[in-house]
C-alpha cells in the first residue's frame, strides 16, 4: 500500500483492533441499504492498524471499516455494503512539485485529503483542476470539460498515453451527459481507486505543462551559461539558422 503520510510504498501490516456491532438502522449508513431494508438492517464498525515500514516515517495508520449487516434471507454485493476510510492521518497527503503554481496546488492538495472521506467529492475538485489546467496551458477554453478533454486527446503534439487516459477518464465520468450544464461541478458516482487515478493523472498533467518545461529551461540556462564562462557562442534555437 501507499503510505497516506509520507506517500511512499510499505507492506501491508494491518493488525486488527476491535470490533463493535450496532444493532438497528437509526439515521444513517454507510451506504444505503437494499430497497425494502430500511429499518430491518444494523452495521458494525471494525478497525485495524498499521506502522509505514519507511525509516523516514514509522507513522501509525488507523483504517476503518463500517459494514452494513443485512438479514439471513437478504440479497447484495459484499463489495457494495462496506465503505473503508483512514481515521488517522485525518487526511491523506500527496506530493507536488513546488513548481505547480496556486490556485492549482490548493485545490489539488484539498482535492487529495478528502480523498478517503468523499472520493466524489475528491474527483469534482480534481475536475475543476483539470478543467484550469487545460484552459490555461493548452488554451482550451470551451464551456465544458468534456469537449476540453475531446480537443486535448485529439492533439497530437501530447503524449499518446496521456491523451489516451484522458479520454478514458472522460468516458468513465460521463462528462458530457449534460451538455447544457457545467459539467465541472457535477458530482459522479465514482470509488477511491477512480478519483486517486484522476490525481495521478493531474500529477502527469502537471509535469507535461509546468515541471518538465522549467526544469528543461533551468537546464538549457545553465548550460548556456556555461558556454558564455568559456568564450563560447549561444546555442540558437533550431530553425534560427544556427547550428
Amino acid at each position: 500500500m501507499q503510505c497516506p503520510v509520507c506517500t511512499q510504498f510499505t507492506p501491508d501490516s494491518w493488525t486488527s483492533l476491535m470490533r463493535i456491532m450496532r444493532i438497528g438502522y437509526q439515521e444513517s449508513l454507510p451506504v444505503e441499504p437494499p430497497e425494502g431494508m430500511v429499518g430491518a438492517v444494523g452495521s458494525s464498525v471494525s478497525l485495524d492498524f498499521m506502522w509505514c515500514a519507511n525509516p523516514e516515517c514509522k507513522q501509525l495508520v488507523v483504517r476503518v471499516h463500517e459494514s452494513l449487516n443485512l438479514p439471513p434471507h437478504a440479497v447484495a454485493d459484499p463489495e457494495m455494503l462496506t465503505r473503508t476510510w483512514i481515521a488517522r492521518p485525518r487526511s491523506a497527503t500527496r506530493p507536488i512539485d513546488p513548481l505547480v503554481p496556486e490556485p492549482f496546488r490548493t485545490d489539488y492538495l484539498e482535492a487529495a485529503s478528502i480523498l478517503d472521506a468523499s472520493p466524489r467529492m475528491s474527483a469534482v475538485l480534481s475536475r475543476r483542476v483539470l478543467a484550469d489546467v487545460l484552459e490555461k496551458y493548452a488554451s482550451l477554453n470551451q464551456f465544458s470539460l468534456n469537449e476540453r478533454v475531446e480537443k486535448f486527446s485529439k492533439d497530437t503534439r501530447h503524449p499518446s498515453e496521456l491523451r489516451e487516459n484522458l479520454h478514458h477518464l472522460r468516458e468513465i465520468a460521463d462528462f458530457g451527459a449534460h451538455t447544457q450544464k457545467d459539467d465541472q461541478a457535477k458530482i459522479i458516482n465514482v470509488d477511491r481507486d477512480e478519483a486517486e487515478w484522476t490525481l495521478k493523472l493531474l500529477d502527469r498533467l502537471f509535469d507535461h505543462f509546468i515541471v518538465a518545461p522549467e526544469k528543461d529551461r533551468k537546464m538549457r540556462a545553465s548550460m548556456d551559461a556555461k558556454l558564455k564562462a568559456a568564450g563560447r557562442k549561444p546555442i540558437k534555437p533550431p530553425g534560427s539558422g544556427g547550428g
